[in-house]
C-alpha cells in the first residue's frame, strides 16, 4: 500500500507543482502590470517594484493552492488514466475508495504546507511589501515605529496609537509646529483620520488645543482637513488587513474586537473560511478521482484543465457570494465560511460512491 501511496503521490505532486508554477507566473505579471503607475513616486522604482511583487508571490500561492492541486489532481491522476495504471490497479484488486484514500493522504500534506504557507510565509511578508512600497513612495515623508506609529508631513507630526490587542490602532494625536519648526503652536487628537484623492488629511470627531502669546483656546469640530502632501499608501500601513495576518493573530484581534463590544464578524469570516479552504486543498485531490476514472478517463489533458477551471471558478464563486451573504444577513460565520467546502466533500463522497 505504501507504493501505491507513493505512485499517487508522486504524480499529482508533479502536476500540481507545475500548474502552481503556471499560476504563480500568471499572476505576478499581472501585479507587476499593476505597479506600472505607481513606479517613479518618490523612490518606488523598477526594482522596488519587482521586489513588491515578489513578496506578494507567497499571499497569491496560497490563494491559488486549491485550485492548483485540483488541476494537479485532474492532470496526474489522468496521465495514469491514460497509461491505463490505474485500470492496471483496479484489476490487481485495489479498489476504488483506496485509490481515493491515496489522494487524500496527498492532499493533506499539501494542505499542510498551505497552512505553513499561510500562517508564517505570507502574513508577514505581505506586511513587509505594503510598508516598503509605502515608505519608497513617500521618501520626502518621516516615517517611525515603536509602541505606536509617527508620521510626519510638512508642519505636522502625527502619532497613530496601538490598540489593546496590539495589532489595530486607536486614536489619532496631531502635533502642530510653527513655520521655522521651533515652537509647538498646537495639539489635536481624531478618533480616526483619513487622506483623500488630494492628499489631504481628513479628521473624524476632531478637537484641538491652540497655543498662542494671546493664550490658550481649545475647540472641537465634527471634521476637520488638513492640507498635505502624504501619499494614501502610508496610512493604509495602519489598517488590519486579514492577508497580513496569521490564523493565531486573527484569532487574537476576534477576541479582542468581542470584548470590546465591537464586530467582528467580517474577520470571523475570514478566519474559518480560511480555516476552510486548507481543509478543502485536501478534498480537492480526493474529487479529482472520479472525475479521471469516470466521464474524462479518456479525455485528454485541455478536458481535464476546463472541467478544473469551472470546479475552481464556481468554489472561488461561492466563497465569495457566501461570505457577502452573511456580512448582509447576519448569519453564522462558522456556517459560512465551511459551506463551500463542506459541500465540496458532499460532491466528492458522492461522486466516488458512484463511480465504478
Amino acid at each position: 500500500m505504501r507504493i501505491i501511496n507513493f505512485y499517487i503521490f508522486k504524480a499529482i505532486i508533479g502536476s500540481t507543482l507545475l500548474v502552481l508554477g503556471v499560476l504563480l507566473s500568471l499572476g505576478a505579471f499581472i501585479e507587476f502590470i499593476s505597479q506600472l503607475d505607481d513606479i517613479g513616486t518618490g523612490a518606488y522604482g523598477f526594482f522596488e517594484a519587482l521586489s513588491y511583487t515578489a513578496l506578494k508571490l507567497p499571499r497569491f500561492a496560497g490563494g491559488v493552492l486549491p485550485v492548483s492541486v485540483l488541476l494537479g489532481g485532474l492532470l496526474g491522476m489522468g496521465a495514469l488514466a491514460t497509461h491505463s495504471e490505474l485500470i492496471v490497479l483496479r484489476a490487481s484488486g485495489v479498489s476504488l475508495a483506496r485509490i481515493g484514500e491515496a489522494a487524500f493522504y496527498t492532499g493533506v500534506v499539501l494542505a499542510v504546507i498551505g497552512a505553513l504557507l499561510s500562517e508564517f510565509v505570507s502574513p508577514p511578508l505581505d506586511r513587509y511589501a505594503r510598508q516598503m512600497k509605502a515608505l519608497a513612495k513617500n521618501s520626502e515623508v518621516g516615517i517611525a515605529g515603536g509602541g505606536s506609529a509617527w508620521l510626519r508631513d510638512g508642519n505636522l507630526f502625527f502619532n497613530i496609537n496601538r490598540a489593546e490587542d496590539g495589532i489595530g490602532f486607536g486614536g489619532v494625536y496631531v502635533y502642530r509646529i510653527n513655520v521655522d519648526g521651533d515652537g509647538l503652536v498646537a495639539i489635536g487628537r481624531s478618533r480616526s483620520a483619513d487622506v483623500d484623492v488630494f492628499n489631504n488629511w481628513s479628521f473624524e470627531d476632531y478637537g484641538e488645543t491652540n497655543f498662542s502669546p494671546e493664550g490658550i483656546t481649545v475647540f472641537d469640530r465634527p471634521n476637520a482637513v488638513e492640507p498635505g502632501k502624504l501619499n494614501p499608501d502610508v496610512l493604509d500601513l495602519t489598517e488590519v488587513r486579514t492577508s497580513s495576518l496569521g490564523a493565531a493573530e486573527l484569532w487574537r484581534y476576534i477576541q479582542y474586537l468581542k470584548n470590546n463590544g465591537l464586530d467582528a464578524e467580517e474577520y470571523e469570516i475570514a478566519f474559518w473560511g480560511r480555516i476552510a479552504a486548507i481543509a478543502g486543498i485536501a478534498i480537492m485531490c480526493v474529487l479529482a478521482v472520479p472525475f479521471v476514472m469516470g466521464s474524462l478517463r479518456t479525455s485528454g489533458a485541455g478536458a481535464r484543465m476546463l472541467v478544473g477551471v469551472a470546479i475552481g471558478l464556481i468554489y472561488f464563486l461561492m466563497n465569495n457570494t457566501l461570505k457577502d451573504s452573511a456580512e448582509v444577513f447576519n448569519l453564522s460565520p462558522v456556517l459560512m465560511g465551511w459551506a463551500p467546502t463542506i459541500l465540496l466533500a458532499v460532491v466528492a463522497g458522492t461522486l466516488i460512491s458512484r463511480t465504478r
